[in-house]
């Protein structure tokens, strides 16, 4: 109940981003338009007041007439000469800014049907060119007074910039937490289903030997030996080994606690890594003879030294070699070689057994993963024993990859800075 509780309320924050985000990017749409058409708007406003303003203006239109009268063809050059042009310019930028319009602009005064006119028209509909007929000043029509706007953008900057920068961030951040929150929900659901196959695990993995414990000194308290010695003996030893099974669980537990919080102290010392591949072996030994395994070892970096923490590179090396044999449907064939490639030393090994599937790769070395084999107890363990190995290997500056083909075997490539000599 509680985990469908959950799902829903995490489905409905998802929503309420979702509409914020929606809301948000309609809200800046809504804003660039209305922007634009204040725009607009203002500029035809501040143009008609500025030609009746300059119609007015009796001196001006008769210089204005005097000068169109004279020579079409340099009309700017007699405007500017006379200073017309400038109080035109002048009277333009005047009423703009009456309207909280300060940019740049460029003005032409251009006769109707003229080439440069044409072009010009076929940009009025973008809303960087503004035109007003000259008839009132000159008296006649035949000229257009041209307005032209080509950092039009600034003006959206200048009135609504802070607001639309800010709408972008914060869309950027509603996306960005969008992502983050489902991959935190998704790390989260595989650590709540990790965690509860892990106290699954723990209550299996205890139950056995507590209970052949609780068998065997019931026999002996009820005296149900007799006078044969040689079974009080089989259940002392059976206690004795099931002991064992229980300082091994809770070893494997501490050393849990130690992964989940990384506190390893390492006594690191100069070593050779066949050494402590061949003690992780022997250690393996009567787990690889009860299934007719072999190991066949390639040492080509024979001799090269490594600083590593010998105790625990050899609990890398137990790890890799039991889940090798553990995870095998035939006869384990184990290969471990290694060989120095680029200045590190590289410690690769290789089996025959099942094999991990691709989907499930990227995942082994989380802490308490385990990759699904159809029974929970086909292969005992906690799931820590990768996540273990790759924080090992990364605290002696190293890296751990994994290639793997289901049903053909896998691939551990270990890379380890080796010791130069001096």
């Amino acid at each position: 109940m509680k985990t469908v509780f959950r799902k829903y309320t995490f489905l409905l924050a998802m929503l309420i981003i979702l509409a914020l985000l929606a809301t948000q990017i309609k809200w800046i749409v809504y804003s660039i338009r209305f922007q634009d058409k204040v725009f607009e708007k203002s500029v035809e406003l501040a143009l008609n007041e500025s030609m009746t303003n300059l119609t007015a203006d009796k001196p001006l239109c008769n210089k204005v007439k005097a000068c169109v009268e004279c020579d079409s063809i340099r009309l700017k050059a007699q405007l500017t000469s006379t200073g017309v042009w400038q109080e035109i310019h002048d009277a333009i930028k005047s009423e703009l800014k009456s309207y909280d319009i300060d940019l740049e602009y460029e003005m032409y005064i251009l006769e109707n049907g003229s080439d440069e006119l044409k072009k010009l028209e076929a940009e009025f509909d973008k809303g960087l060119y503004y035109s007003r007929c000259m008839g009132g000043i000159l008296g006649q029509t035949g000229y257009q007074l041209v307005v032209e706007f080509p950092s039009r953008t600034r003006f959206f900057f200048a009135t609504a910039g802070y607001m639309f920068v800010g709408s972008v961030i914060l869309i950027l951040l509603l996306i960005i937490s969008l992502f983050y929150l489902l991959r935190i929900y998704n790390r989260e659901l595989r650590i709540a289903k990790h965690t509860k196959e892990l106290l699954n695990n723990v209550s299996h993995e205890f139950k056995t030997p507590l209970s052949s414990i609780a068998l065997a000194s019931n026999m002996i308290r009820k005296k149900r030996y007799g006078t044969d010695d040689e079974k009080l003996g089989n259940y002392a030893e059976l206690i004795s080994k099931e002991n064992r099974k229980l300082q091994n669980l809770v070893e494997s537990l501490l050393r849990l606690e130690a992964v989940e919080r990384n506190e390893f102290d390492y006594n690191r010392e100069n070593t050779t890594i066949e050494d402590l591949i061949k003690e992780g072996a022997s250690t393996c030994e009567m787990l690889l003879e009860e299934k007719f395994g072999q190991i066949k070892y390639d040492f080509q970096s024979e001799g090269t030294q490594v600083f590593v923490d010998k105790l625990h590179f050899v609990n890398v090396f137990v790890n890799l070699l039991s889940n090798a044999i553990k995870y095998s449907k035939r006869n384990p064939d184990i290969d471990i070689a290694t060989r120095i490639e680029n200045e590190n030393l590289v410690i690769l090994v290789k089996d025959n057994g099942i094999g991990i599937p691709a989907k499930f790769q990227k995942y082994i070395f989380d802490k308490y993963y385990r990759v699904p084999t159809g029974d929970v107890h086909d292969a005992k363990g906690f799931g820590i024993g990768l996540a273990y190995v790759k924080q090992i290997v990364e605290a002696h500056n190293g890296t751990i990859s994994v290639e793997s083909t289901s049903s053909e075997g896998t691939v551990f490539r270990i890379e380890l800075p080796v010791i130069k000599a001096q």
